[in-house]
């Protein structure tokens, strides 16, 4: 430990944490170096304001057997209020930084610099690999240290700007790089995104989270009139639903920015409303109207920001009376095939649409710098009834996973009393109400139960051949009469089922037809079939042909037992020197048409859904313009 008096105005200051360079006197402000034995002063900066952090110096915590202790506090800032860095020693002697913004941590240790990354390279929405990371980057920007407070590892200049990209990947990853003033190879940050109660940190070493009470009851400072901010500590931005005035909100107190034009219709979910989405209790703060020309043709939309003081901010989208419920994502969880697909947790995403979206009216509060005019490339991935939604800007890229919900369900979360409006035309994530899917796999199951079923039925049938009949016809027989009529020999059918007749004849350029009776000797009741077989062939220009074929079948039905005569009657053109023919008779054989008929009626109500759904899917995709109709 290094004690001393400040060299500024003598008031007492140590160094309690071993890597600590410099430390902030918390008198004057003024920056004190260790030079040797003696301390220097290095200039002043300025004083920690209030960002309603709870964290504070020389707490403690741990996170699995690695303890630490918060030894120095930075505040930077960009352009839009400060955020939070602490310095962090761990009792191992490792050092690190725990970042603080909008209510996510960042905890990260110094990994050492990386050759081959220029800043220039490393747009929002890039994605590289780095330590066995696959990364995207979320944020490119600039800022400057504007307060400072405890003990830190080099000295602070506010005057200095200093480049960062910041990058995440899947399961938390976080990794920052910090290209210092210039924008050569950057030191490497490498971490993890944690809640609060990750930290290790006890509660009573937890800072009291104490609102922005100046804020909470504040007045327009363009018309007066009077504003009830209910995310004081987290706001940047209020848009007055009175005169329309962007005032800004980030230095604890209102400041007047400019006037917007007021949206052209109220909030169909007010400002201030109440409900629960997700499991969890939001209200809702803010309100935006967005909107695209494609074509020509103007597509407006509207956002409305909801925000939990545990789970932070989120968004419900709505257009044309469909709604989407958004929640943050980031960027590293998804994979992105930009304009084509995007994957995320086992599910792929189609590519649906990328446009410029223009922000046109804002009424409420926001976590950041909104202003009217605003533009941001704004890509639609669909996987219904989720979505990937990306807003890109040339300096932060966000990613939001969308769900769609029903007007009703929307109405019923936050009690709204006048009815939202109704849907038209088709949502990009908005499930298909003819769906076939389901359909498909009950008639599949249907289908195996009634093979099951046929094979069954198969394989029980006794398939007898109770008759195998040969006739040659008389010289002189004239077709139909009864000199080509033949009795067989009788014969007994002795299971009760269907009856296969098939008849067999060696014609060639010709045809014979027989006309079967099968007589029951008990009742002489008939049971009569006909069955004509033909064949030709010959050979031309074309070469050899021929058609017809030398069998036929025919099936009876529900023959019953009992002893039968067959009959038979041949009719055939011409002479009937040297014709014949051959009747099989096999009972019991089950037909297979009964399970063809069968399966085509089963068949009939998916391909009627089939169609249903991929009209839908058609009109659906018909107003992308980036993807084509997709599988149902």
């Amino acid at each position: 430990m290094t004690q001393g008096n400040c060299p500024s105005c003598g008031a007492p200051v140590e160094f309690t944490a071993g890597t600590a360079l410099v430390v902030v006197c918390g008198y004057c402000q003024t920056v004190v170096a260790k030079k040797g034995l003696n301390l220097e002063a290095h200039g002043k900066i300025g004083a920690i304001v209030d960002t309603d952090s709870p964290l504070q110096l020389n707490v403690e915590g741990r996170i699995g057997r690695d303890g630490y202790r918060l030894v120095g506090h930075l505040q930077k800032d960009h352009g839009a209020g400060p955020w939070d860095e602490w310095y962090v020693e761990f009792d191992d002697g490792r050092t690190g930084w725990l970042s603080e913004s909008e209510g996510a941590f960042h905890l990260m240790v110094a990994a050492g610099s990386e050759l081959g990354l220029p800043l220039d390279d490393m747009p929002p929405g890039h994605r590289f690999s780095l330590r066995g990371h696959r990364l995207a980057v979320e944020e490119r920007g600039h800022s400057r240290v504007v307060a400072a407070a405890g003990q830190l590892p080099n000295d602070v200049d506010p005057t200095a700007e200093g480049y960062y990209v910041d990058a995440t990947g899947p399961g938390g990853v976080f990794v920052s790089l910090d290209y210092g003033p210039a924008t050569s190879d950057p030191e490497v940050y490498l971490g993890k995104k944690l809640k609060l109660q990750e930290l290790g940190i006890a509660p009573d070493q937890l800072r009291p989270r104490v609102k922005k009470v100046g804020l909470q009851q504040a007045r327009c400072t363009n018309c007066n009139g009077a504003l009830e901010l209910r995310a004081p500590d987290r706001t940047k931005r209020v848009a007055c639903p009175f005169c329309g005035a962007l005032l800004d909100a980030s230095q604890g107190k209102l400041a007047f920015l400019q006037l917007l034009e007021k949206p052209d219709h109220a909030p169909l979910i007010p400002l201030g409303a109440r409900g629960k989405l997700d499991g969890a209790d939001w209200v809702c703060i803010g309100f935006l109207v967005r909107s695209c020309t494609v074509e020509g043709v103007r597509y407006a939309w509207e956002e409305y920001l909801l925000f939990n003081r545990g789970r932070g901010f989120t968004w419900l989208m709505h257009s044309n009376g469909h709604w989407v419920y958004l929640k943050p994502l980031d960027a590293g969880e998804v994979a992105v095939a930009e304009g084509v697909s995007a994957h995320l947790e086992g599910r792929r995403y189609r590519a649906f649409q990328s446009v410029t979206a223009v922000t046109e009216a804002v009424l409420g509060e926001f976590y950041w710098e909104v202003k009217a005019g605003e533009y941001a490339q704004a890509e639609e991935y669909v996987a219904p009834p989720y979505s990937v939604n990306v807003d890109r800007t040339d300096n932060e890229v966000t990613y939001t996973l969308g769900e769609y919900l029903a007007p009703e369900v929307v109405s019923g979360a936050f009690q709204l009393k006048e009815p939202l409006p109704e849907r038209y035309g088709i949502a990009p994530s908005q499930p298909n109400p003819h769906s076939s899917k389901a359909i498909w796999q009950w008639t599949g199951i249907w289908a195996v139960a009634l093979l099951a079923i046929f094979l069954v039925i198969n394989a029980r049938a006794a398939k007898e051949t109770v008759l195998v009949q040969q006739v040659t016809l008389a010289p002189n027989a004239m077709s139909g009469t009864p000199a080509a009529m033949t009795f067989s020999e009788p014969f007994e059918i002795r299971k009760k089922g269907n009856v296969r007749a098939e008849v067999y004849s060696e014609v060639s350029n010709g045809w014979i037809g027989v006309q079967g009776d099968l007589v029951n000797e008990a009742n002489g009741e008939a049971l009569s079939f006909y069955d004509e077989v033909s064949y030709y062939s010959g050979s031309d220009s074309d070469g050899s042909w021929s058609e017809g074929g030398r069998k036929e079948e025919e099936y009876l039905s529900a023959v019953d037992p009992g002893r039968y005569v067959l009959r038979t009657t041949a009719f055939f053109d011409g002479p009937s020197q040297g014709r014949n023919y051959r009747v099989t008779l096999v009972s019991d054989t089950p037909r297979g048409t009964w399970f063809c008929f069968s399966l085509a009626l089963l068949f009939l109500a998916p391909l009627f859904a089939f169609f249903r759904s991929s009209s839908f899917e058609s009109a659906r995709w018909a107003e992308s313009n980036l993807g084509s109709s997709s599988d149902d």
